[in-house]
């Protein structure tokens, strides 16, 4: 992953480390890297839950916020494209930008991202992917990164597996 490079943060992304009780991991991790476009943002904040946790995100510098590029014809042609196919309004976004502006895309929506991230050769990280980084770079400890599973799934979102272990086996193949 190069390290110059931004990464645009899906919705999904952003709720599981908000779940994980992590969120401030991400700007530990990736400092003024992380990116959230003003159509995620509009998506999260459309939940009472959320919308403080991310407003205080970004009022603290914690995160950009970009606001999607309407006048960039390239890019407002992908977002329609891929609206059109049915994929989410801040997941579309982010596709676009990343699509055009080489950046990287976090997402852990792998059937709607996947193939056009691949199609586009664009960059992607999951959720696991970040907390497997954060793991080896030990800013967070095996037992930790269970923890945070545990807690994501227990609030009733999908992460592919159990523990970090499992996933670093799954990566592997």
């Amino acid at each position: 992953m190069a390290s110059e490079k931004k990464i645009l943060l899906d919705a999904d992304v952003i709720i599981h480390f908000i779940k994980g009780d992590e969120l401030l991991m991400l700007p530990k991790l990736f400092p003024k890297r992380l990116v959230i476009v003003s159509n995620v943002k509009d998506e999260l904040c459309r939940s009472k839950h959320f919308k403080d946790i991310i407003l205080n995100f970004i009022n603290f510098n914690k995160i950009e916020e970009l606001d999607f590029p309407i006048n960039d014809q390239k890019i407002y042609k992908a977002y329609a494209e891929l609206r059109a196919e049915l994929k989410g309004d801040g997941e579309s976004s982010i596709l676009a930008i990343a699509r055009y502006n080489q950046q990287i895309l976090a997402s852990s929506n792998l059937k709607d991202i996947k193939i056009y991230c691949e199609k586009f050769q664009i960059e992607y990280i999951t959720t696991m992917d970040i907390l497997l980084i954060a793991f080896k770079k030990g800013i967070i400890s095996e037992s930790e990164c269970d923890l945070f599973i545990y807690n994501v799934k227990s609030k009733k979102s999908i992460l592919p597996v159990n523990t970090i272990a499992e996933y670093i086996i799954l990566a592997q193949k």
